[in-house]
Parts: C-alpha cells; structure tokens; sequence
C-alpha cells in the first residue's frame, strides 16, 4: 500500500514537473522580492548610489498630476515605470514603497521568463538551476525594488524574446505578444530596443531564407503594427507636451562622443574583469565555481565541435555518392544563391566570421557604438548562413539558432554598454540572462558527456555505419544535443562500433550524479541568495535627508512659499512636492549668497563642510546636511 502511494507520488510529480517547477521559481522569486521591498523601505537605502530614482518620482508625480517646475530633463527620461508608478500615486500612495512595487513585480516576470526560456533548451532540473542561478546574482538582488529601471526593462526583453521563439517554433500569433512585449520594455528603458534586431536575427538564420520570409512576413508585419500601437500611448504623451524623443538624444549622444571621450577607451574589459563581483559579493567563492564550470564548459564544447567536424570530413564523405542531397553539402563545394563555392572558401569564411564578430567589440571603443552593433549583427547573419549550408541538418535543430540568438544576445548589449559614456555594475543586468544561460549550457555539457567515438582502423574503412539522409540527421544532431551516438542510432551496433571507431572522451556520468550536482549548486545559490539580503544597506544620508525636511517642515509652516536651493535638488524636489533648485558648490562663498539673494533664496541645503555665506546662517546640522537660512536683518 505505501509502496502504491510513493508510486503515484513519483508520478504525480513526473507528470507536473513544469507546472511544479514553475510555481516553485513563482514562490521564490516573490519571497525575495516580498523581503526586498520591506528591507528597501524600511533600511532608507535611497541615499548617494540611487540618484536617478528621485527623477522616476519626480516625473511619477508629473504624471499623477502634480505640477512641479524645472528639471525639465526629466521629460526625457523612460516613462514606462514613472507612469506605472503613477497609478499608485493616485490611489494615495505617494512614498517610495510605490515604485519598489512596480519594479520588484517586474522582477518575478523576468525570473519566470528565464524558466520559460532556458526550458527551450534544457531539461527541467537545469532550467531551475539557471533560473535560481539568475535569481541570487549579486548584480540583480543589489538592484531589485529599489525604483531603478534596469530590472523591468530586462524582464520585459526576456519575455519578448521568449514569446518570440515560440512564435517561431510554435505558432507565429505569439508575435502579436511579442512586439508589443518589447516595445514596454523599450520604454521601459530605452536600450531594450536591441531586441528587435535580435528577433530578426533569429529568425533569418532559419536555413531556408527564401520559404522563411513568406511563410512569417504577414505576421512578422501584423504583430509590428500591434507594438506600434502599444507606443502610441507614450507617443501622444511626448507629441502632446512637446517633448523630444529622448531616446534619440540619448543615442545621439552616445554615437558622437564615443570616438572623443577618453573614459570609454578605457576599461573596455570592464564587464569581464568584473564578472566576480557581479556573480557574487563580497564572497567570490561562488563566483569563482561558476567562472571555472563556464570555463572548462567551453573549451569542451569547442573540443567537440572540432571532433564534429573532423568525423564529418573522415567518414560521412565516404557516402555521399549514395545520397544526392548529401552530395550538395558534402562534396568539394557548396551551393550558395546556385553558385559553386569551393569547401575551404566556406570554411575560411565562417572563421573570418567569427573573428570579426569579436573584432566588433574591440571597435566599440573606437568607433560608432552604432557602426559596431551593425558590423556585429551584419557577421552573425552570415555567419548563421554559412553554417546553415555547411551542415545541412543543424538549423533543423533549434538549438543550433536558440545558442546563436543568446550569443548575439549578450555581445550586442556587451559592445552597446563597453562604447557607453559611463561603464557601472548595472549595466551588467542587461547581459545576466545570457550569462546564465551560458553557465547551463557548460554545467549541462559537462554533465552531458558520452563516449564520442571517430574512425581509426584503416582496415576496416570501408566498413561504416548506415548514413542514409534519415541517419545522418540523426548522427549529426544526437551529437549536437549530447546523445550517445552508438547507442541510440540503432542503424550502429555495439560490436561494430568497437572495430571501427576510437574512443576520444571517455566520460559517461551517472544519471543521478547528473541531478545532483545542479542540485547541489541550486540549494547552495538558495541559501546565498537570503544570506545576501542580510547585508546593510542603509544609507544614513537617506535618513539625514528625510529628517532634514521634517525639521523645516516643523521649523517653517510656509514652506511651500519659499524657495529652497540644494546641492542635492531633485532629493528634496521629491519630498518637498516642489521645485527645488539645484545647484553645485562650485561657486565661492559671496558669489553664491549673492546669486541666492538675487534668487530671494530663504533655505539653502548643503552637503559641503559648513562655509561662511554672506547673508546666511547655519541653523541646523543633521548629520552629513547642513541647513542655511537667509539673515532676516
């Protein structure tokens, strides 16, 4: 009897192992962010390092109907958060806690949506190893509900390249998600329109173009029109207050200063030598695990391309006579748009491919960061077309276009943010889904590896396994997706396998040392992930910036009539509900009482070692602020 019931237990959880893993990943993610929003809100961590949130307020507030002058850059900025956040402000929750809910909401989506992807590719227990791999990255829990845009504008990238790839394998309605899913994400946060050229990138590198382009144009352009749509909102929002298209400034900006700002020419490395910090901190230990799998992964995986096509030039052209569609791949040339291209012209090609698609990289720091991305994505597509031609059963396998798009992911925002003006931890957030998509894709080649056997016994090579059209498809592809070969092609028996080919990697790790090691790593990034919400992250200034409002809320009744200058403006902009002027201490002393007077300035909040100003006394200190009120004699 309780063996019955342990069988049916087993088979419940076999049978919904998605439907379980996926409520486990929901039930994770929202316990993070659950306790990230309370830690946020209650540790005051808006102090030095979260600058830029105090302007999505600011810009919160204009939408939910607060009319607060100046700061008119703040127009420029995306407007998808500050109008989400906006929603609250109207119901009557106007606090900080408002935008770390909007943001940490976007944080579950986008975890959910790295299951969903990496479930594309991998089994289960690996996509639940990369998904909580990517939960507990340093780099995304030190940035999760805490206003910033990073995280909703990646979550919605990654759920429109999801939607996307299944719109493509699946069914193409999935593109009127799709588009639409990426355009919030654009305004979200501008720099998520590389998705788009992702998407077009994944789906021209199907191996015939020709059949491709007409079978999704008609929806490919429908679902474009749908995304068009969902802009129109924010569209009418610029046209209607005449604001700029910032997004053009922006890239503008970016263009022409990258070949003259010298900062950019530095530190183009700055996203790999700091790959540690991003994994983990202030402990590298757990970085250093993941850097070494990802390591050793792709000098393996390389090993096992070069196997592939060193079998393929030793043995599959011994049979190429027998089948005529094999002839137009395997023989001495390639047919390319009905031209005969010579084998070692091909080959040449996709190795001059890879290296200027590296070579992109390089040039960000030089030239257009614009130029770069195009050169980048110029060499991919042909670099998916050369490949498609030389191995004619690989783009059948979606893997081949899944592992080209999150390359192509990770190395477009890698050029766009190495060429940007300013390099920070942050900016690492936009790479972080393919990162881990990199790590599961060694960890799973590591534990994915079989005996991978090629010819060597010259006596018996005329001898060779069945490769007929239907057989090597299945050869190619089996060692592609790590199957072992010699036991699953059944065209193969063992006796004859063991006469004509040579073991070259002898590895073949048990199926439940298989579970357990991303097991094992799963339940250790668990428990770091709430070790790493036990960091402090109060910033007193946050609270000496707050109290100091309260004192002059208590200390001037009118304070709302007066004008208040700050080094810090868009701060007290935010907890005042009004326009405080900001302003640099880059002025002397006198000169700054005098463009104060000039300005009938009453309060002046500094964070500069307390001056003399001419016409102003100090009357309050709170910690790192000092007050200054004008002299009223």
């Amino acid at each position: 009897m309780k063996n019955t019931k342990i069988k049916s237990l087993v088979h419940f959880f076999k049978s919904n192992e998605t439907k379980l893993s996926f409520l486990f990943i929901l039930l994770f993610s929202s316990i993070i962010t659950i306790l990230l929003i309370w830690i946020n809100t209650s540790h005051e961590i808006l102090g030095s390092s979260y600058r830029d949130v105090y302007f999505y307020l600011i810009k919160s507030l204009r939408f939910s109907g607060y009319s607060i002058g100046g700061y008119e850059y703040v127009n420029y900025l995306s407007p998808l958060i500050p109008f989400l956040t906006s929603f609250l402000f109207k119901l009557g929750f106007v606090n900080e806690t408002s935008i770390f809910i909007v943001t940490g909401i976007f944080y579950i989506l986008g975890v959910l949506g790295v299951f969903s992807l990496l479930k594309l590719r991998f089994r289960n227990i690996m996509a639940i190893f990369g998904t909580i791999i990517y939960t507990g990255l340093s780099i995304n829990l030190i940035w999760v509900a805490n206003g910033t845009l990073d995280i909703p504008s990646v979550s919605l990238t990654i759920l429109a390249i999801y939607l996307f790839v299944i719109g493509v394998e699946k069914n193409q309605k999935y593109f009127y998600l799709a588009f639409p899913v990426a355009m919030l994400g654009f305004f979200a946060k501008y720099t998520a329109g590389l998705a788009i050229p992702l998407m077009f990138l994944y789906i021209l590198s199907k191996p015939d173009i020709k059949n491709t382009i007409p079978k999704y144009w008609k929806n490919v352009i429908g679902s474009l029109g749908a995304g068009s749509i969902t802009s129109i909102p924010f569209m009418a929002y610029f046209y209607i207050n005449k604001i700029p298209l910032g997004f053009l400034n922006q890239a503008k900006d970016i263009a022409s200063k990258t070949t003259i700002v010298s900062e950019v020419n530095n530190n183009l490395f700055y996203y790999f030598t700091n790959i540690p910090r991003f994994i983990y901190n202030p402990n590298h230990i757990l970085s250093y695990i993941i850097i070494f799998i990802v390591v050793l992964g792709l000098i393996i995986g390389i090993y096992i391309l070069l196997m592939i096509f060193r079998m393929k030039n030793m043995n599959v052209s011994q049979y190429i006579s027998k089948n005529r569609d094999m002839d137009k791949i395997h023989s001495n040339y390639f047919l390319i748009m009905n031209k005969k291209i010579s084998n070692k012209l091909v080959y040449f090609l996709i190795i001059v491919s890879i290296f200027v698609m590296f070579i992109s990289f390089l040039t960000a720091s030089t030239i257009s960061f614009v130029y770069s991305e195009l050169i980048f994505f110029v060499l991919a597509f042909i670099f998916s077309y050369l490949l498609n031609k030389l191995i004619k059963t690989l783009p059948n396998n979606k893997f081949f276009r899944f592992d080209l798009l999150m390359f192509s992911w990770f190395f477009s925002y890698l050029i766009f943010f190495s060429a940007h003006l300013v390099k920070v931890d942050r900016y690492f957030i936009t790479m972080a889904p393919t990162f881990v998509f990199f790590v599961t894709l060694a960890l799973n080649t590591l534990l994915n590896l079989k005996p991978l056997n090629y010819k060597k016994n010259s006596q018996n090579k005329n001898k060779s396994p069945d490769l007929s059209q239907n057989n090597y498809q299945k050869f190619n592809s089996d060692i592609l997706e790590n199957k072992d070969i010699l036991n699953e092609n059944q065209s193969l028996n063992q006796n004859q396998a063991k006469n004509n080919w040579r073991k070259v990697w002898k590895i073949n790790i048990k199926p439940n040392i298989k579970n357990l090691i991303p097991l094992l790593l799963i339940v250790i990034f668990l428990i770091s992930s709430f070790g790493y919400l036990t960091l402090d992250k109060h910033d007193s200034l946050a609270h000496d910036e707050r109290e100091t409002v309260n004192w002059i809320k208590n200390h001037d009744p009118n304070y709302n009539s007066k004008v208040i200058w700050a080094e810090r403006g868009p701060i007290f902009t935010w907890y005042f509900k009004k326009e405080i002027i900001y302003v640099n201490w880059e002025h002397s002393p006198q000169n700054l009482s005098e463009m104060m007077k000039g300005n009938n300035t009453t309060y002046f909040i500094a964070l500069s070692p307390e001056e003399n100003i001419p016409g102003y006394s100090s009357v309050k200190k709170i910690g790192k602020v000092t007050i200054y009120q004008r002299n009223t004699s």
